[in-house]
């Protein structure tokens, strides 16, 4: 959706510098600007300047710097569009579009979020106002979870009561519509005047997005003579509430994780809370459901590095197993905390002090070929048949890491922990990959195995330039110095750098094109099984923000153009690592490999810095 561009002035024209970054940044006047200490990194002396006259901000321990808006984008990970209406919002400006066919839906959203908040006031005074809160709902967190009052306010916990209506009574009341209730997931309708409430006699845990509104619960049962009632349900899918894109609690910790720049992961709302408390505030918890992809790129966002802190149980190992496989395809560092006599997170939060905590963490993480080790000799003891299977099982997460210094790395330490030769492992790692890629694509796969064949991101970004010349290639964007159509800068851009797609089909199109020089018929290149070959639908489910529109098309070709310029010098220093590691560069031109690497790199970092990344 567009916003206007008089909407766009509108918020920036309302909006003040120091007073937004001064919601996040301690600021303290310094002339006529302000400074304060940098919030990307751990400094003693403040290095961030903000210019309310300038109306811009510049933070010399990064080298980030910019408006307003990049700000936000830098800080709370926002999109553009979620920047302006965070803006909005806290300077209470309407918000109108250009698109109007989406205003509908642009109202159905807002009609959600207030639903849910006003879900979210109401389980809070039945949580503190009422009796029957008090003595069911406030009691259970107080006496039987050890919450106090802080973090009960903190996380705005709340109480749904034993009625089966009067949630939705209320809402009503206030003026709400039968249809909007529905949609919200609060309410189970099964005719026009029957209707109940779905969550009744438990307490509440409100799920925040990412700027912090609530956009569905979290309930849990707590009549512990029913042993048939389910412990914790959540709310309906609905538009802007999806189990499986969302952490509990990330609103609450993402600062907290961008500065110690590592996150803990668990499995439940109380996990969180207790830890919180406890003064360990960057955790975030997969909300009780199985981790997914979505889920782990949304950690990405803010982090790298995982500490996966699950129950000790049965089930908690499980599910830990599950998700190595997952995250390791997603390039993330993780540590597993190995926990042999059951415990959980929640119990070890109030076992230990906050210095005792860091020590048992740091003692009982493991990396996850040590971790399976573990947990085959407390399953197994010393069974060599099972050890066989243990063996297969840590070469299968080793071949899904990307990274060929990482897999070396793992396959030393996998030598080191089974105490096999590391030329077997090579071996049995080869026959792993080879029956992996004989694979036939069409077979059937389930549970998240389907991730472990994701495309790269230079394929997909491959996939989006040959989508752009196709529907926009006669498109004029205006350049300094002229003016060119996208295909001619597209053209311009190989040309000079001399880039050749990775793939043999977008390579073909892309040469018939320029053979060509106007728009060319997609469907002769194409599978006809596969007609959404190039689509802009999968780019969200790859964790990758596209954001194409005609007032903004001259940077978005630039950042769409620097990205893949970034990717193909990464996979040209990756070429040669491999070749290095293969032993195919001579002695005497090793020195020009480690000057071409620097070389590669610097071009990279350049790179980096145009798209305001910093490595």
């Amino acid at each position: 959706m567009i916003i206007s561009k008089e909407t766009i002035k509108k918020i920036l024209s309302s909006s003040c510098i120091e007073d937004v970054i001064g919601d996040f940044v301690e600021l303290k006047k310094s002339g006529f600007n302000y400074r304060g200490l940098s919030p990307f990194s751990n400094e003693k002396t403040p290095s961030l300047i903000v210019s309310p006259t300038k109306k811009i901000w510049k933070d010399f321990s990064s080298g980030k710097g910019g408006n307003i808006i990049t700000f936000l984008m830098e800080h709370e990970h926002f999109t553009y569009e979620e920047s302006l209406r965070f803006l909005a919002k806290k300077y209470e400006i309407e918000m109108d579009h250009i698109d109007n066919n989406n205003h509908k839906e642009e109202e159905e959203y807002k009609k959600l979020y207030l639903i849910q908040d006003y879900a979210k006031r109401f389980f809070i005074y039945q949580l503190h106002s009422t009796k029957e809160g008090q003595k069911n709902g406030l009691n259970y967190f107080i006496q039987k979870r050890g919450f106090d009052i802080n973090i009960i306010q903190e996380f705005e916990l709340g109480y749904a009561p034993i009625s089966w209506k009067i949630l939705t009574i209320n809402a009503l009341k206030q003026g709400f519509q039968k249809r909007d209730i529905k949609r919200s997931g609060l309410t189970v309708f099964r005719k026009s005047h029957h209707f109940f409430d779905c969550f009744r006699q438990r307490v509440m845990f409100p799920i925040h997005n990412l700027s912090g509104r609530v956009i569905g619960f979290g309930g849990r049962n707590i009549d512990s003579i029913s042993s048939t009632t389910t412990k914790y349900i959540n709310s309906s899918e609905s538009k802007i509430f999806q189990k499986s894109k969302i952490l509990y609690g990330l609103f609450q910790a993402k600062k907290n994780i961008l500065k110690e720049n590592f996150c803990y992961l668990v499995e439940g709302y109380t996990d969180v809370i207790s830890l919180h408390q406890s003064g360990i505030k960057n955790v975030v918890s997969s909300s009780g459901i199985s981790l997914t992809v979505a889920q782990i790129l949304l950690i990405k966002k803010f982090t790298k590095n995982i500490v996966l802190f699950y129950d000790g149980d049965r089930s908690g190992i499980k599910a830990s197993l599950r998700g190595i496989n997952m995250m390791l395809e997603q390039e993330m560092n993780l540590r597993i905390l190995f926990i042999s006599n059951g415990e959980d997170p929640d119990l070890i939060s109030k076992k230990y002090s906050f210095s005792q905590f860091r020590d048992f963490v740091a003692k009982n993480s493991y990396n996850f070929v040590s971790f399976k080790q573990k947990i085959y000799e407390k399953i197994h003891k010393d069974d060599p048949i099972k050890k066989s299977f243990l063996v297969k099982n840590i070469l299968n997460s080793i071949s899904k890491i990307s990274n060929v210094l990482q897999k070396e790395l793992y396959l030393q330490e996998a030598s080191k922990v089974l105490n096999i030769r590391q030329k077997v492992l090579i071996s049995e790692l080869k026959k792993i990959k080879k029956k992996n890629t004989q694979k036939p694509s069409t077979v059937h796969l389930k549970d998240d195995s389907r991730f472990f064949f994701k495309k790269n991101t230079l394929l997909l970004i491959e996939e989006e330039l040959i989508q752009l010349i196709l529907n926009h290639g006669n498109q004029i964007i205006k350049k300094k110095e002229h003016n060119t159509t996208i295909l001619e800068e597209i053209l311009h851009i190989f040309k000079c750098w001399n880039l050749r797609f990775s793939l043999k089909k977008n390579q073909d199109i892309f040469d018939q094109i320029c053979l060509q020089k106007k728009k060319t018929d997609l469907s002769q290149f194409l599978d006809k099984k596969n007609k959404k070959f190039y689509s802009l639908s999968k780019w969200d489910r790859k964790g990758i923000q596209v954001s194409y529109q005609k007032d903004r098309i001259n940077q978005y070709i630039s950042d769409i153009l620097l990205r893949y310029k970034s990717l193909y010098i990464s996979k040209l220093i990756q070429k040669e690592i491999i070749l290095y590691q293969k032993d195919m560069i001579k002695n005497q031109d090793k020195k020009a490999f480690l000057k071409k690497i620097m070389h590669l790199t610097d071009i990279k970092n350049e790179l980096h810095k145009k798209l305001h990344r910093y490595v």
